[in-house]
């Protein structure tokens, strides 16, 4: 099941936020967003963009199982750097990279 509920987030959010000790000012700062917007985040008013749910991920050192979310550990070092740079990617940068990914994905011929 995932969760995508934004008082879900929200709350989990600041319940890491907690345990890793630090403020709203302090997470905010990190991430690179103000305070303000860290508090609707956490109140659930607002949704995180996936650049700032990365960003506090690697900051709060939180798992996305938290989030109901199941992700596979691979220990293939060139899925591990794909997907490196697909988390630290804005959302511009990874609708484009899907783009080329389709595309290439429709001309490259698997072996059988």
């Amino acid at each position: 099941m995932v969760y995508d509920d934004k008082n879900f987030i929200g709350k989990t959010i600041r319940t890491l936020r907690k345990r890793a000790g630090l403020k709203q000012s302090e997470l905010a700062e990190k991430i690179g967003i103000s305070e303000k917007h860290l508090s609707k985040i956490e109140t659930g008013k607002n949704l995180p963009s996936l650049e700032n749910f990365f960003k506090m991920a690697e900051v709060l050192n939180y798992n996305l199982k938290d989030f109901g979310l199941n992700i596979k550990n691979f220990e293939d070092k060139n899925r591990q750097k794909l997907l490196k740079i697909a988390y630290s990617a804005t959302d511009y940068e990874v609708k484009s990279y899907l783009s080329l990914i389709e595309v290439l994905s429709s001309i490259i011929k698997r072996p059988d």
